[in-house]
């Protein structure tokens, strides 16, 4: 009787290696998904072919109630009619509806069931616990980047991101509300450089843009403002330095001050 024949052993497979480019020192970081876009709020944006990313609607419609509060349009508290708003944006009110619901779910809309979708409103203690939030998490990209700042055109970029700042003090923006977003791009550059795309995601949640908003009709900027300069004059010597120890501390610092001048206008 012939002898069973017997399976020859599988032979070893080797696992495919997976080579990765080395990233240059200035290129931007990736989020932690790889895809190398933005993290934001608002979902991921959609990759275009030419590079750049398409604008969510939740974007667009969060950028025209933006606009409509600058303008006057809308006010903190007012109802946001979807059919005005999709007429706006050349949208039927569906999407915008959806977007809307979106929003809410951030904290920048209120949905009511007598009035419909409205704008929230921040009370006192509303931007002060903000404060003392985004101060924590702004903090984290502030020492991150103290850590990478000899990298690449790093210090250049920090460098003339502070100059614009500067500059406010011979030419105040107008609307004063405008001053609070050359400080958000500061931190932005700052979460890019230190690779913390959350950091920006988490501010973007907390609707740091409505926030200023309210934090420019609510604080003294004529008094301010040179106040708010001294501090980032220094927060910017500290990560230019490399220094993450002192870069942290003056974060803390100009937080506490903040929310004095926050806490000061009760007395107003």
């Amino acid at each position: 009787m012939d002898k069973p024949k017997t399976a020859a052993p599988p032979k070893k497979v080797k696992p495919a290696t997976k080579t990765t480019r080395p990233r240059a020192k200035s290129e931007p970081a990736k989020d932690s998904l790889g895809s190398g876009s933005v993290v934001t709020p608002f979902g991921t944006p959609k990759q275009l072919a030419d590079g750049g990313t398409k604008t969510t609607l939740a974007q667009r419609v969060h950028k025209t109630l933006m606009e409509s509060l600058d303008e006057g349009i809308l006010k903190p508290g007012q109802r946001i009619k979807a059919a005005e708003l999709a007429k706006r944006l050349g949208l039927s009110r569906a999407p915008v509806r959806e977007a809307l619901h979106v929003l809410a779910g951030q904290g920048l809309v209120e949905l009511l069931p007598d009035k419909g979708a409205v704008m929230r409103v921040f009370t006192l203690d509303d931007l002060i616990q903000i404060y003392e939030v985004t101060g924590c998490i702004a903090k984290v990209g502030v020492v991150a980047a103290t850590e990478r700042i000899h990298e690449g055109d790093n210090r250049q970029r920090v460098e003339m991101a502070i100059a614009r700042i500067r500059a406010v003090e011979q030419a105040p923006p107008s609307p004063s509300y405008k001053f609070y977003l050359l400080l958000n791009d500061f931190h932005y550059l700052l979460n890019e450089i230190g690779e913390k795309p959350y950091v920006g995601y988490l501010l973007g949640i907390l609707n740091i843009e409505y926030w200023n908003r309210f934090l420019a009709s609510t604080i003294d900027m004529e008094s301010s403002i040179s106040g708010y300069i001294a501090n980032y004059n220094r927060l910017a010597d500290a990560v230019l330095a490399g220094d993450s120890r002192a870069a942290g501390a003056i974060m803390d610092s100009h937080v506490e001050w903040s929310i004095h001048l926050l806490e000061q206008s009760k007395d107003r």
